[in-house]
């Protein structure tokens, strides 16, 4: 932060971090293992919008990119507005690795289009062996370069299983950087993913 800024009581967005996305990679096993969460083959990449043609034009860009990518891979993407208006890469590949990878590449080419400010999160979307009502969500926050779960349970009364998220951050306290702040794992409620 400048001298000007703090005197006028400016800040600055902290630059987006996409290279945590690939501890993903080992968690998952820890995850299975442990606790029977297992990949759902879906994932998002979220991001606030601009109003600008070259923000448009951008998105079009990356979405013709990953759409190029997931094919190879075996995957599919696609560009979503959820109610609140944010935007959303969404990808589909039973492939663990290759949803990381892009969603990596879709945040990654975003930063390097200069639209690393309007990244807000990574979102994967894991489910219960047994076939558990609620799925999980592993939620990456670009600006803190964190994880952290959310369990929801009744998006329309706001609920969520604060219990099964703790019990998620214990086991992968030594696997992923996770968000020690409780107050900053923020619900995404009726998540495209």
């Amino acid at each position: 932060m400048g001298f000007w800024d703090f005197l006028l009581g400016r800040s600055r967005v902290p630059a987006a971090r996409t290279e945590p996305l690939f501890a993903l990679s080992t968690a998952r096993f820890t995850l299975e293992t442990a606790s029977g969460w297992v990949p759902a083959g879906r994932a998002g990449l979220v991001l606030r919008p601009a109003e600008d043609s070259a923000f448009s034009s951008a998105a079009r860009e990356i979405r013709d990119l990953m759409g190029l990518a997931s094919q190879e891979l075996g995957g599919r993407v696609q560009l979503e507005r959820d109610e609140y208006g944010y935007l959303w890469f969404v990808f589909q590949d039973q492939d663990w690795e290759d949803l990381v990878a892009m969603t990596h590449m879709a945040g990654q080419t975003l930063v390097e289009e200069g639209y690393g400010d309007r990244l807000l999160a990574a979102v994967f979307r894991l489910e219960k062996r047994e076939g558990a009502a609620a799925p999980l969500y592993l939620i990456f926050n670009y600006k803190r370069g964190s994880f952290y779960p959310f369990i929801p349970l009744d998006p329309l009364r706001k609920e969520r299983d604060t219990a099964g998220e703790m019990r998620v951050f214990a086991l992968l306290e030594t696997e992923l950087p996770l968000e020690k702040d409780l107050s900053r794992w923020y619900p995404l409620w009726n998540i495209p993913v």
